[in-house]
């Protein structure tokens, strides 16, 4: 037995299902895997194991592990004490600059995780507007609070009944929520002229990479940050998973659309647990203490956390970052296209500066949620396993189709070793 398989079966004896988080467990293996140490673009598990790493903390860790810029900035906070549930000048020079980066925010809060952003963003949308609806579009992620926990049974259908995704939720939570098809400006126009005097916010993934990588259309974008002018409703960017994969500025920037409020995440922390939300300043200024809207907890914008987004937002302001990220995005999603080509195998590769998805059984390009649903994801669990038998590490956490991605660690040298053994493991599935 490898000390994976052990560890995991130890470690079900006192986690609940033997993980700190439900999605780690890696559906490919039936076991989350545990790993021993990590340096740039690669991870060792207990066994000693090697593995090119095409998950990268679920995106957090866009810089690479161990990225010494940094472990320095963290180093210098412990050196002094790290004070936690206080007010440095590093908070107030991590809000500048990202005030300075992403194109919407003019005020920012920090918190930990990115389900606490959007339910933050949507509580003051909320309370600026006085009205309770919240449109949303069907599959989009959003986090784990009660108010985005819903789903449809109804693909791809207007406004459908809506079901809890958890037990434990309150009746009634579905009454507060419209929900449409992603990437339908013209449903967009009937949800707004329809309910546009009840939404207090529209949220929404601007890439919708927690499908794999969805594009949106222009007229999508734009259609909907009209209507949302028009109606007085509160435009929320959720970029927990977007921002600073395509450039500094986020999906915003790279789409040439401006919301109202948006939250970043993940890779903003630099490796480090962060999430931020912010926006335009007269919706900030709702927030206590100026305001009657809350926003608080003891951990928010832990100084540990903060000295590590610092360290990482600055590098992904400098300006060779994303000449680098498109350089290994177009030999990685190239070499993976032409891979899958070469063995007759009807695979789709969709991917966006560094996060991507593959669609296996499907060949046409994926547009929204309900394109996804051929997926087979029994090809793809098959591919993952194989994948990791040959050295690397892909996770499934269980959705319809799960998103990739890779770290600006990784080196044109690092996709030539993904793709040769990834042709290995390709050829066991054929």
């Amino acid at each position: 037995m490898s000390l994976v398989t052990e560890h995991f079966m130890r470690s079900c004896q006192s986690l609940a299902g033997g993980v700190s988080s439900s999605t780690r467990v890696n559906q490919a293996l039936g076991h989350a895997m545990k790993f021993d140490r990590a340096q740039g673009c690669r991870v060792w598990d207990l066994d000693g194991r090697e593995y090119l790493d095409l998950c990268c903390s679920h995106g957090a860790t866009l810089l690479g592990h161990g990225d010494e810029r940094v472990q320095r900035a963290v180093e210098g906070v412990l050196a002094r004490g790290a004070a936690c549930s206080y007010e440095s000048e590093l908070h107030t020079e991590l809000a500048e600059l990202l005030c300075a980066t992403i194109p919407c925010l003019e005020r920012v809060r920090f918190t930990g995780s990115g389900t606490e952003a959007t339910m933050h963003c949507i509580r003051l949308a909320r309370a600026v507007t006085g009205r309770n609806l919240l449109l949303r579009f069907e599959g989009n992620f959003h986090g784990y609070h009660d108010q985005v926990m819903l789903g449809s049974n109804e693909p791809g259908v207007f406004h459908p009944a809506l079901q809890p995704q958890s037990t434990g939720m309150v009746p009634g939570l579905d009454q507060h929520i419209v929900q449409i098809p992603y990437n339908r400006p013209d449903l967009v126009e009937e949800a707004f002229s329809r309910f546009g005097d009840q939404l207090a916010a529209a949220i929404c993934e601007p890439i919708y990479y927690n499908a794999g990588c969805v594009v949106p259309s222009p007229e999508f974008m734009r259609t909907l940050r009209r209507q949302a002018t028009e109606h007085g409703t509160v435009l929320i960017f959720d970029e927990v998973l977007s921002a600073f994969r395509t450039c500094a500025g986020g999906a915003q920037q790279h789409l040439d659309v401006t919301p109202d409020l948006c939250t970043l995440g993940k890779a903003v922390g630099g490796g480090y647990p962060l999430s931020v939300f912010g926006g335009r300043t007269d919706l900030m200024q709702r927030l206590m203490p100026e305001g009657d809207c809350q926003h608080s907890g003891t951990y928010n914008g832990h100084p540990v956390v903060i000295a590590a987004a610092f360290a990482a937002v600055s590098a992904y302001r400098e300006d060779d970052f994303y000449s680098h990220i498109e350089s290994v995005a177009q030999r990685l999603y190239d070499g993976l296209r032409q891979l899958f080509e070469s063995r007759g195998l009807p695979i789709r590769i969709q991917g966006l500066g560094a996060r991507f998805g593959i669609y296996c059984g499907i060949r046409d390009e994926v547009r929204s949620y309900q394109d996804t649903l051929p997926h087979n994801r029994e090809m793809m669990l098959r591919f993952i396993a194989a994948a990791i038998e040959e050295g690397v590490y892909f996770h499934d956490y269980g959705g319809v189709a799960c998103h990739h991605g890779f770290c600006a660690a990784t080196t044109l040298d690092d996709v030539g070793e993904i793709l040769d053994r990834l042709g290995r493991a390709v050829s066991r599935l054929t």
